[in-house]
């Protein structure tokens, strides 16, 4: 199957086709409608009306591309742009436009057989996703200002930082207001969220949060790969006898939804009768770092999370599958 490199900015789109017969061209497009006929014209001349696309996922410039893509009948795969960098280097590329940069993801698709392929997630979980993320926004806009009030600032000032502070205030009850709205408007997302809900320590941010960051998580095939993408697998670095650095996340995808989760752990090993508590003390008594027992309940909580939803059954705790 051809392959399609894609490097998407706000006004155009660049593209590098690659052929099974081992010829390639290149064009550029801008990011309408009218362009996106003229690539569908554009491959058709050069007998690629099937082609396996990618771009990054750096921004929103390339959502209505990759939906057009994806009704048209191509695989497409939004890449994860730290990914498609290390193999930049490893290449030893030292030139870098926006053509070059097609060519660079067209070459990453040829050589990475096994991408999971981009699901378009359901209306009312891309403005599920919305409603979430301007949240988070609203709430790092709010700490921050509280953080401003705590350094003393003088009476004017503090007046209207206290101004500031009840505008984002009112701001997160509204928009919390509109995803409470969003749910009760769609019964898969109530029962979605109540078998995430039926996960020990995780309440209904983290589940809104869940739904919202991996919109697409029963497509996943295995749960180690939702883990992944959420950036919960470890990254290790090992080299002959001298270099042992400790493993840590890799910490690629969604930072909210690693946050949410890392609340979830903190409450999840608070209480004695939760599911993950013995799980926790066996990480902790073998001498592993606190950080590192919370990480691992991360990790177990999104792994359960996909098999609630895919199996479609509530969590049930199993203590003998939870030692450590």
């Amino acid at each position: 199957m051809p392959r399609l490199g894609i490097d998407i900015s706000k006004l155009t789109f660049d593209v590098h086709l690659c052929l099974p017969t081992g010829g390639s061209h290149s064009a550029q497009f801008t990011n309408n409608d009218d362009g996106f006929a003229q690539l569908d014209t554009w491959l058709a001349r050069h007998k690629a009306s099937k082609t396996r696309a990618g771009l990054e996922a750096t921004g929103p410039y390339g959502v209505l591309l990759l939906w057009h893509l994806h009704t048209s009948g191509h695989q497409v795969h939004q890449l994860n742009p730290r990914r498609v960098k290390d193999y930049s280097r490893s290449q030893g590329r030292r030139v870098k436009t926006d053509a070059t940069d097609a060519a660079l993801i067209a070459a990453y698709l040829k050589a990475s057989e096994d991408l999971q392929p981009w699901q378009p997630a359901s209306q009312a979980l891309q403005d599920l996703q919305a409603l979430v993320r301007r949240r988070s926004q609203v709430v790092t806009s709010l700490n921050a200002e509280r953080n401003r009030k705590e350094k003393r600032p003088g009476k004017t000032v503090a007046a209207s930082v206290d101004r500031i502070i009840e505008v984002l205030k009112d701001e997160v009850t509204k928009l919390d207001a509109d995803i409470d709205a969003l749910v009760l408007r769609h019964n898969t997302l109530q029962k979605s969220l109540r078998l995430l809900q039926s996960i020990d320590g995780v309440g209904r941010k983290v589940a809104v949060t869940i739904l919202a960051e991996v919109p697409h998580i029963s497509a996943f095939g295995r749960a180690r790969d939702v883990a992944a993408f959420a950036g919960l697998t470890p990254s290790l670095c090992e080299s002959g006898t001298s270099v042992r650095k400790r493993g840590r996340m890799s910490k690629e995808g969604s930072a909210l939804l690693r946050k949410m989760l890392y609340m979830a752990a903190l409450q999840a090993v608070k209480r004695t009768t939760n599911a993950f508590h013995s799980y926790y003390l066996g990480f902790v008594a073998r001498g592993k770092a606190k950080m590192c027992a919370l990480g691992a309940i991360m990790h177990k909580i999104i792994r359960i999370a996909f098999g609630v939803l895919k199996h479609d059954t509530p969590f049930v705790a199993n203590l003998a599958k939870m030692e450590a």
